[in-house]
């Protein structure tokens, strides 16, 4: 009789400091996520979710020590925060993001490439206050290269025009009725302007007010392919 009510006690002894996972991300996407120099900004975007009845304050802490020098990366739940190499990171300074009972966040983390090839490593630590014991740990991981997809836009047949241009390009081409988005980058890599996709074989792009030099115009079709086409903008 001893025995079984001490297997019972010990039993009940484990179960109770046993923890229980009560919140987990589901991704949308494995890692790594792969993109190109001037494919623009990246993303690994998943799903934050309560398995309980109790509401949870969340944070986080992240380490940026394997970002690329050139790349910039933030994380989003509810809202976004920009983040940046170096100690001193205080997870408290940002708003806590509420994660109802039973409810969902959503959360991801992008990469801004700027230009640069090269792998690049977000650590992340996500916590619930009420219980900073409960942590779920995840890295996310891009690789940035120059791909096969990445054409000449000369070579499906799309002519961007002047060059150098000084207030307007044109492009001309059947292609470009299947562009989804379309930007322009400068010499750094940063998107510095994206415009309205277009809508027939030739349209205009606004170049007015964008600073004399040298850029790189990005169409990504609906198909996920990129095109590129040099830029240089002189007056």
């Amino acid at each position: 009789m001893k025995t079984h009510v001490l297997a019972l006690i010990l039993g009940v002894a484990l179960a109770c400091s046993a923890q229980a996972q009560t919140f987990t991300i589901d991704w949308a996407k494995p890692n790594p996520i792969k993109g190109t120099p001037y494919g623009g900004t990246i993303k690994r975007d998943g799903t934050i979710r309560n398995l309980n009845e109790v509401p949870k304050e969340l944070y986080f802490s992240y380490d940026l020590k394997d970002l690329s020098i050139d790349h910039t990366a933030q994380l989003c739940m509810t809202l976004c925060w920009a983040l940046f190499p170096g100690p001193g990171d205080d997870p408290f300074e940002r708003e806590g993001q509420i994660l109802a009972p039973n409810g969902t966040l959503p959360i991801y983390v992008d990469l801004t490439p700027r230009g640069a090839e090269g792998t690049s490593t977000v650590r992340v630590v996500l916590f619930d206050k009420t219980s900073e014991s409960e942590r779920l740990s995840f890295d996310v991981i891009f690789e940035i290269s120059p791909s096969s997809s990445v054409v000449d836009a000369t070579s499906v047949g799309v002519t961007v025009s002047p060059l150098p241009a000084t207030d307007m390009l044109t492009l001309r081409g059947d292609a470009i009725t299947s562009v989804a988005s379309l930007g322009l980058y400068d010499a750094s890599g940063s998107l510095v302007r994206s415009f309205a996709t277009p809508s027939s074989t030739v349209t205009s792009l606004p170049t007015s007010g964008l600073a004399n030099g040298t850029y790189r115009l990005v169409m990504r079709t609906a198909a996920g392919e990129l095109v590129g086409s040099p830029v240089v903008i002189s007056r």
